[in-house]
């Protein structure tokens, strides 16, 4: 499936305002280290986890920005930037084993004369070096905002983010976007992104396939995986550096911050919860999983902790965009009932008995309560479930085509629906991997 993304030119309310309001909590004040030239330190505020401490700089083998940056989750008072530092990103990360001082500032414009956050922050090599700081601009700090790093003589590409508004909310622009197989196609949807400079962008899953290379020109590959099928952290870790080294995904990710979310293909295509697609794989499953969370988290700005391989992994978030747009983030992968039926596909037979089977849930008990709880209770003219598979019946004649999806578990989806029904929540709107290329706007409600 090639790359699918979809420009919401025009998401509007009822009402005019300047959509660009915001306004931002005081940044704290750290001591500020020397950062190489050019990157200025006349403001320094905090990240995440910024540090006064004094690591020597180890010996890089070359620039270690190979896989750009990016910016994500943004609240009313802050936003986390995210790089890697990889100077061979698709064999182990080409960093020395040790821990690394990076710098970063976030400032108005382009040329960083009037910089409004920047810090310390060290790049462990336990985390692959991976970056993840939140920025918290001074106050006044509104509209387009510009990032990047430094470490030792270099200096990464400059990002472009903002910070959500608060308050009254005219018209936004956003994507939604999904399943980008590598081998597929090539991302003229991110070049297209990156051109129209969307205010943000929601990423609903499959960020990597998992399959193993294909010769290009073989079975339709346009570009090769290269590597066998990834099953440990050091795999997934150069499977996501050998897509985050396309330059069209780098200039999207440059263009705005995103709010990511996963599908199956960050792991295993079709796994339920800790089944695999294979049963045989069943034993190592569980450290599989949690080797693809941790290399997912690691190349995502998101505002969430590491993953522990002890306890489930809570992606599912709310998101929200002044008083216009609240999004609630699902995981559909990590709580759901296995799929029913073998997990048919294009089968046309009468669906088992167990596909109605109360019992099942594609969001598991608590997603699912926290859903009911957060979709509508925003504040927000358009409420937004952002999720991974098809929500609408696609059956034939009774016959459900894909098991994976919202049809393989018809009850669940109908507790949702009747939710949305009797809490009267309105202007909503479902987001899912099968979108398309085309430019959508939303009118105001009437």
């Amino acid at each position: 499936m090639f790359l699918v993304g979809s420009v919401a030119v025009v998401v509007a309310a009822c009402s005019d305002g300047d959509d660009r309001a915001t306004t931002s909590a005081p940044a704290t004040e750290t001591s500020p280290a020397a950062a190489p030239p050019p990157i200025s330190t006349s403001t320094s505020s905090s990240g995440s986890a910024d540090t006064t401490t004094t690591i020597a700089t180890p010996e890089l083998s070359g620039d270690p920005f190979t896989l750009g940056v990016a910016s994500g989750d943004p609240d009313t008072t802050s936003v986390v930037l995210w790089t890697r530092l990889a100077p061979d990103p698709t064999n182990g990360g080409g960093m020395p084993d040790a821990d690394a001082p990076v710098t970063w500032e976030i400032a108005t414009d382009e040329s960083f004369s009037n910089v409004v956050a920047s810090g310390n922050f060290i790049a462990t090599a336990a985390q692959a070096h991976s970056v993840h700081v939140i920025a918290v601009p001074r106050p006044g700090a509104i509209g387009q905002l510009y990032y990047r790093f430094a470490i030792g003589t270099f200096t990464s590409p400059t990002g472009r983010t903002r910070l959500a508004p608060v308050g009254s909310v005219a018209s936004a622009r956003f994507v939604s976007a999904s399943c980008q197989n590598y081998e597929d196609g090539f991302y003229a949807a991110h070049r297209d992104i990156a051109e129209q400079q969307p205010d943000f962008l929601v990423w609903l899953g499959d960020y990597i396939y998992e399959g193993a290379g294909s010769p290009p020109g073989s079975g339709g590959a346009v570009r090769s995986h290269v590597a066998p099928e990834p099953m440990n952290l050091v795999d997934y870790r150069d499977r996501y550096g050998l897509y985050k080294l396309d330059p069209d995904l780098q200039a999207s990710h440059h263009a705005c911050p995103w709010f990511v979310v996963w599908d199956d293909h960050e792991v295993e295509n079709n796994y339920a919860a800790l089944t695999p697609q294979d049963d045989a794989d069943a034993a190592r499953f569980a450290e599989r999983r949690h080797a693809a969370y941790t290399a997912w988290w690691e190349h995502q700005p998101v505002r969430l902790d590491a993953p522990k391989a002890d306890r489930d992994y809570i992606i599912y978030r709310a998101v929200q965009w002044g008083d216009l747009v609240g999004i609630a983030l699902l995981d559909t992968r990590q709580y759901r009932t296995d799929q029913a039926c073998g997990d048919a596909v294009l089968n046309l037979d009468p669906p088992c008995p167990e596909t109605f089977d109360d019992a099942r849930t594609l969001t598991g008990s608590a997603q699912e309560q926290w859903l009911f709880d957060t979709i509508g209770q925003q504040g927000t003219t358009w409420n937004v479930i952002g999720q991974q598979v098809v929500m609408a019946d696609i059956t034939l004649n009774g016959a459900v085509l894909n098991y994976d999806q919202w049809d393989g578990y018809p009850k669940a989806r109908q507790r949702i629906l009747q939710h949305l029904a009797d809490a009267g929540v309105t202007n909503a709107m479902v987001t899912d991997v099968q979108q398309d290329d085309n430019v959508h706007g939303f009118p105001s409600p009437a």
